[in-house]
């Protein structure tokens, strides 16, 4: 039985490079708006999965109908992503760190993971290093100096 989720908790897990590497991932790969097309025409498809397109966004000359790819902004070089091809299967025990929206988070969750799953993975949760950052991705609390 699969659980589902219908809502989303503002939250997110951290996995060391080496394992994302060892599970076929890679950093992003970022490429120029007017090389998108030929990119992801032309590269093999475990390369095209890692692609992200870099453009300022382009102006259009009078009348022009600029692509997508080309008229709007993408620059994320600031967020340093990995992506994995297909699905990453994991433990708690990959997870190097949580990214949590408040203090208590973590905690709360480990309560509810105790009385769904059982004391051994509440006391594995409630042990991951966490992160607290707001919605804005500024840093509230950090006590294993994880995002320094």
């Amino acid at each position: 039985m699969v659980a589902r989720v219908s809502w989303y908790e503002p939250c997110g897990v951290g996995f060391s490079k080496q394992f994302v590497f060892n599970n076929g991932g890679g950093p992003a790969l970022y490429v120029r708006g007017d090389e998108w097309a030929t990119a992801t025409e032309t590269l093999p498809p475990p390369l095209r999965r890692r692609l992200v397109r870099f453009w300022p966004g382009a102006m259009p000359d009078g009348g022009e109908v600029l692509p997508a790819h080309l008229s709007g902004e993408s620059e994320w070089l600031h967020e340093r992503e990995w992506r994995v091809p297909g699905d990453l299967h994991f433990g708690w025990a990959d997870v190097d760190f949580l990214i949590v929206p408040h203090p208590k988070w973590q905690s709360f969750y480990a309560s509810w993971i105790e009385d769904w799953a059982g004391e051994e993975y509440a006391y594995v949760f409630a042990r991951i290093p966490a992160v607290v950052m707001n919605e804005s991705g500024q840093v509230l609390a950090d006590g294993s100096g994880i995002w320094t």
